[in-house]
């Protein structure tokens, strides 16, 4: 058999695998290799405007397929701008592959590229056509070995050409199980136990077995917002979303157990720990660990470990009514008021006309916390949101992945303005795609969030308004049919004609920011 080129090689890799595309900017070197081989093996390669998004669309892939999603970039500055999106891969649990052009042959754009992903990928290194092969392989292992993450190599033109020595693909690593303290005995002694689950139950398979539990025990549940929809929405044991802020105190703070299920700390944002109950921790794989130590716990094979869950024998005296309050409770303090259109308005209208299975993306910001509490969702991996790493600019290039996955269904991205300016000559790749989405701008002409941490603090209002932006007639320039709503117009008949179309649109939605504080002072207290 003829000797293949490392590129090619490398496609053959990635087809196996089952990655359904690449994203990037190509530089002048080993990309363009890349590009060829993976057209060539069936792995379209989508042109985005920075590096920063294509990395943010192939940690998304990684995560809706399950196999490593691919970004390439140049060597240099194209390497330095995709830190991002690899950042948020690393963070988020997401396998992808991130191929560089380089190390430069000179001084011009030299830096050392592997040590700048180091802190953030699981493996790193050069592919060369002795190696190179191999490499990839023990690296792609790595990256999807839970919990999953990037990868990151350099590779040269010359190498990239060169005939290369095959190797085979490696099976991720199969951590063996392990279990610590009686959880048998904590659940027997329990009367108020609560469940908060998170985002390593995100498959079809362990969502359908946590609805499973719950629906042989009358007590509440709570998901980290990576995690929302794994328990619908309207289930009647679903109270809100865990975060570790003082919210959900009201509840869980009544609670004798507490049962963590796939929920990853890195979910949580920093805040002193709160409760008193013993917690028994269920996990695909070791990991960091949660902010007090668990009375018992055990990893392995999510699903079975829920269904031996379901198994024991659970003692409740919560009642539905008592759950149904807390829900209401929540949902009420969380309520945005205001002048005009809220994103709660907001919210509210695009519930009322999103079709059943659409999904929806949203970026961070001040919005986000109604968004994520309005937002009804019904199945896990219909709600997308950067929270390990909370980077802006995510909303919209996190919808390009989702609608190039799934082209029928639509795509909501919501984005407030300074989200919007970070990323908004992708609009231009979602037109050129004809992506089935829609991006909502909450425009209030500051970065509402900061603004009111300035406040909080009682500092002078600086460096948090920027100049009012007409997103409408920004996307119209890139292609991409737009129309702007004000702040006292009734938002539905808008949202209602972005919905109709198939193709990329842009609603710029003046917004109240108004009640942001009061909420965000509910929220963490």
């Amino acid at each position: 058999m003829a000797m293949k080129t490392l590129a090619r090689e490398i496609a053959g890799q990635m087809k196996v695998l089952g990655t359904p595309r690449a994203f990037g900017v190509p530089g002048g070197g080993s990309s363009l290799q890349l590009i060829e081989a993976f057209e060539d093996a069936g792995i379209p390669f989508v042109l985005t405007a920075t590096e920063s998004a294509a990395a943010i669309m192939a940690a998304v892939t990684g995560e809706l397929t399950g196999a490593p999603g691919v970004a390439l970039a140049g060597v240099g500055p194209g390497a330095a701008s995709a830190v991002n999106g690899v950042a948020y891969s690393h963070l988020e649990r997401a396998p992808m592959a991130m191929f560089t052009d380089g190390p430069a042959s000179s001084l011009h754009q030299a830096f050392d590229q592997n040590g700048l992903y180091a802190p953030i990928t699981r493996a790193r290194g050069r592919l060369t056509p002795e190696t190179g092969a191999a490499v990839l392989a023990e690296g792609l292992a790595r990256a999807l070995t839970v919990p999953p993450g990037p990868v990151q190599f350099d590779l040269t033109a010359g190498d990239a050409k060169a005939h290369a020595r095959a190797a085979p693909l490696l099976a991720p690593a199969d951590p063996a199980p392990q279990s610590e303290g009686d959880i048998a005995a904590l659940i027997a002694a329990s009367r108020r136990p609560a469940f908060i689950v998170g985002l390593e139950a995100r498959s079809d398979t362990v969502s359908a077995a946590v609805v499973r539990l719950l629906d042989n025990v009358t007590a509440p549940v709570f998901t980290s917002y990576r995690a929302k929809g794994v328990v619908p929405c309207a289930h009647p044991r679903m109270i809100g979303h865990f975060t570790g802020a003082s919210l959900e105190a009201a509840c869980l703070g009544r609670a004798d157990l507490l049962v963590f299920l796939g929920f990853d700390p890195v979910e949580m944002i920093p805040a002193p720990w709160r409760y008193q109950a013993p917690v028994i921790e269920l996990r695909a794989a070791d990991g960091a660990g949660l902010p007090v130590p668990p009375a018992a716990r055990a990893t392995g094979d999510l699903e079975s470990l829920i269904e031996d869950l379901a198994s024991l024998q659970w003692q409740s005296e919560w009642t539905a009514d008592t759950l149904s309050d807390f829900k209401n409770k929540q949902a009420a303090a969380l309520r945005v008021s205001g002048s005009g259109n809220t994103v709660d308005t907001i919210m509210d209208a695009v519930n009322e006309h999103a079709p059943d299975n659409a999904v929806l993306t949203v970026d961070a910001g001040a919005h986000m916390i109604s968004a994520m509490a309005r937002w009804r969702a019904g199945a896990p991996n219909s709600v997308f949101k950067s929270n390990g790493l909370s980077t802006m600019g995510y909303a919209l290039p996190a919808a390009i992945a989702a609608s190039l996955n799934d082209p029928a269904r639509k795509v909501i991205a919501l984005t407030g303005d300074g989200g919007m300016l970070m990323c908004l000559s992708e609009l231009t790749t979602a037109a050129g795609l004809g992506c089935n989405l829609t991006v909502i701008v909450l425009n209030d002409g500051a970065l509402s969030l900061i603004d009111i941490k300035q406040q909080a603090q009682q500092m002078k209002r600086r460096g948090v308004a920027g100049h009012a932006v007409d997103f409408a007639q920004a996307a119209r320039g890139f292609g991409v049919a737009a129309e702007c709503v004000g702040i006292d117009q009734d938002p539905g008949t808008a949202i209602r004609r972005a919905f109709s179309g198939s193709g990329p649109a842009l609603l710029d939605i003046r917004t109240d920011p108004s009640g942001f504080a009061r909420q965000l002072e509910v929220l963490r207290g």
